[in-house]
């Protein structure tokens, strides 16, 4: 199980509020995802990381969480 997540794109709208284009792989449920995740003061929001509404694993959801709260920790977005 190898999940990825890349970051395609990202544009801020506002000064707090960053949509990211993501897509990857969830090694889990073996399927390819892309989606969009709205990162709001440092938190992301969307459908493709919201658990009850997500077609990935709840596993490849953590891992894409992990991934964008790091990015944003280092100033990825910035």
């Amino acid at each position: 199980m190898k999940h990825k997540v890349v970051i395609l794109d990202y544009s801020f709208h506002g000064s707090i509020t960053c949509f990211i284009k993501v897509q990857g792989y969830d090694g889990l449920n073996d399927q390819p995802f892309d989606g969009m995740i709205r990162m709001v003061d440092g938190v992301p929001y969307g459908d493709l990381i919201k658990e009850e509404k997500s077609i990935l694993s709840s596993n490849c959801i953590q891992f894409i969480k992990a991934y964008i709260y790091d990015k944003y920790e280092k100033g990825f977005f910035s």
